[in-house]
């Protein structure tokens, strides 16, 4: 879908290109300059979650959505160029992102995350191309056009006709940053936070009135081919997922279109919010620390983020997190919605009635008015604003006021935006582990904010900066802690008495232990084996053991290893068949002469022993009887020692 602001925009950037103004000229007319923008992108239209074998994934119609929110970005930001009439032109010129680069991407100017999930990656990966479109004769990186030309003159654009190539992160879970876009992962506080979810009374009331409603419309809407969802998941406490698979149809399947009207799915949509909002907006229910919002984890986490950017913009006075990006899923933008007040503010039933389209943005600028073009402005001169663009065809960003205040307030100072902010932020992946008592890797030990995913930005005026001398760690992590100091405390004991006193411990059975474990690396040896009894090298159990003088082993008369044509191993008893079969290297199973002892049955894996020596021989169904001649060793085998023979008599 490109729309009308992809045609629209396409044919200003070829024409105006030529005509843009220089910054000196620029700074004669606008009053407003944007230092550091962050957007937070929801996904492009994608395939339904949960569908076997399946795996969700960004559609091309979620591609034309994110590139053409892009270059509304870059519209706003790059271009500031003049868009069809019912859009508010003044708020679009005013809004020029000083230095940011125009046509080339300048990774050090951007920051851009996505979270782990691939259509969310795709996602960023469309929205960069509507916002650094490809173009020839463009060139980044340190080296610009240096190297681009080649030693015979001839210049070279990228592939793609200039296809530009933007840095984006996707961390994983071991990663700190995941926390940022991925807040609900892992964290065992919010998931046992949704134990109580189906039992919520105002939970109880949309189920009950909706349960026959949600089954009706399933028979209606999974019929054949379209049978993806399972009946047992329609009703509210999956409203989400169940709206996620009727809007798919809808878009895309002409025969669910032609049934159902727009009425009925935003309907399912409405529901949908409010099962988001209990989910990820409840501001009531508390985890482990009384007050801490788990529920809205993930927008906590996400205001943290965004101080963090804004901070460092302003410590790198402007020169870097000029513009910075993060491209998730739902949770967050609901959670924000709540913790920020939009939902109860003026236009409260825009955030609570509707769940965020495809592509929809959440953006914060930094902004000064009127000053000197090139001077970063002190913190005292610093503006926020806030703006939602809800990811409809042809919409743009609108202002809306946070934090309770009214609509003629959607603009604060910087200071009112920190303290604000700063009450609802996880400032530091540190907090986040202490708040989910997570198990990541990286919560093993954290300390204050000194991780390397500080989202204060170690601001010495920001609210969300703790006491970084404070050490945050959950029971479970300091459980593991205390036992493993408990354990070092005994081993320590344990060997200052075995150093001082002469202590000595020796396991019961040490030394048929130790025999046992001699006899295994011996059958496991092969030639070394060989060459060890070559040199006499013999054990005193064997000594009616004879070897030529070619090394090759010769067994003796009822020696342990046939057990009566039966092995008893660790791995059962099995029939073997005769000696000159193990010995001869072919086996039950057909296997090659390498002198190895089979105790398998023939139909099943059975337990390989390496021998000494080889050669081939047959397969026999001979069975010997247990001599009084077998080695004591057998008895770790399951057979009893043998006595010795009298050669007295």
């Amino acid at each position: 879908m490109m729309g009308i602001i992809s045609t629209t925009l396409a044919s200003v950037l070829a024409g105006t290109a030529l005509a843009q103004s220089s910054p000196n000229t620029r700074d004669e007319t606008v009053t407003e300059r944007v230092w550091s923008s962050i957007a937070w992108v929801m996904h492009g239209d994608r395939s339904p979650l949960g569908v076997p074998g399946s795996p969700p994934t960004l559609t091309p119609l979620g591609a034309q959505q994110l590139l053409d929110r892009g270059t509304v970005l870059r519209n706003r930001y790059i271009v500031a160029a003049h868009e069809p009439e019912s859009f508010d032109v003044s708020k679009l010129i005013g809004a020029k992102l000083v230095g940011l680069s125009t046509n080339a991407i300048d990774n050090t100017q951007l920051d851009i995350v996505a979270s782990a999930d691939s259509y969310n990656f795709h996602s960023a990966l469309a929205f960069m191309q509507g916002l650094y479109p490809p173009s020839t004769r463009v060139f980044n990186g340190t080296d610009g056009i240096a190297a681009a030309l080649l030693a015979n003159t001839e210049i070279l654009d990228y592939p793609l006709e200039g296809y530009q190539y933007p840095v984006i992160r996707s961390p994983s879970v071991d990663d700190p940053e995941s926390v940022s876009v991925d807040a609900n992962k892992l964290c065992p506080q919010y998931l046992h936070s949704l134990d109580s979810f189906e039992n919520d009374t105002h939970v109880e009331r949309f189920y009950n009135d909706t349960i026959a409603f949600y089954k009706a419309e399933w028979e209606r809407i999974f019929h054949g081919d379209n049978i993806q969802y399972p009946v047992g998941l329609a009703d509210f406490h999956h409203a989400y997922a169940f709206y996620d698979h009727v809007q798919y149809l809808y878009t895309h399947d002409n025969a669910t279109k032609s049934q159902l009207n727009s009425s009925f799915v935003d309907y399912f949509g409405s529901l949908a919010a409010s099962e988001q909002r209990e989910k990820h907006g409840n501001l009531t229910v508390s985890g482990r620390d009384e007050g801490d919002k788990i529920r809205a984890v993930a927008g906590r986490t996400m205001a943290g983020k965004v101080m963090k950017w804004f901070n460092s913009n302003i410590q790198a006075q402007g020169h870097t997190n000029k513009l910075n990006m993060a491209f998730t899923s739902i949770e967050p933008f609901v959670a924000f919605f709540s913790l920020s007040g939009l939902m109860d503010g003026p236009s409260g039933h825009l955030f609570q009635n509707h769940v965020p389209n495809p592509s929809a943005a959440i953006i914060f600028e930094l902004f000064s008015k009127g000053g000197s073009y090139s001077e970063y402005p002190p913190d005292e001169d610093l503006w926020v604003r806030f703006l939602y663009d809800d990811g409809k065809r042809d919409s743009l960003p609108q202002e809306y006021a946070l934090f309770g205040n009214g609509n003629s307030q959607s603009v604060m100072p910087l200071s009112e935006f920190r303290h604000s902010i700063g009450r609802i932020a996880l400032n530091s992946s540190s907090n986040w582990c202490d708040t989910c008592d997570s198990p990541a890797s990286f919560c093993l030990v954290t300390k204050g904010t000194t991780d390397g995913d500080d989202t204060s930005g170690s601001d010495p005026h920001s609210p969300a900066v703790h006491d970084s001398q404070g050490l945050k760690m959950g029971p479970t992590i300091a459980g593991a802690i205390g036992a493993a100091s408990a354990v070092a405390a005994i081993g320590l004991g344990l060997l200052a008495a075995t150093l001082c006193a002469g202590l000595r411990f020796h396991r019961a059975g040490s030394e048929k232990r130790r025999e046992q474990e001699r006899m295994f690396r011996m059958m496991n040896l092969g030639s070394a084996y060989n060459n060890s009894q070559k040199n006499n090298n013999r054990n005193p159990a064997d000594a009616d053991v004879t070897y030529a003088k070619n090394g090759i082993r010769h067994e003796r008369v009822g020696s342990w290893e046939m057990h009566n044509g039966f092995s008893t191993s660790p791995y059962g008893t099995s029939n073997t068949g005769s000696a000159d079969a193990v010995l001869g290297g072919t086996n039950k199973e057909g296997g090659g002469g390498l002198g190895r002892v089979y105790t398998g049955n023939g139909n099943d894996a059975g337990f390989y022993s390496p021998r000494p020596g080889g050669g081939t021989g047959s397969s026999s169904s001979k069975q010997r009887q247990v001599s009084v001649d077998d080695d004591d060793r057998a008895s770790y085998f399951g057979a009893k020692p043998a006595k010795p023979r009298d050669f007295t008599a």
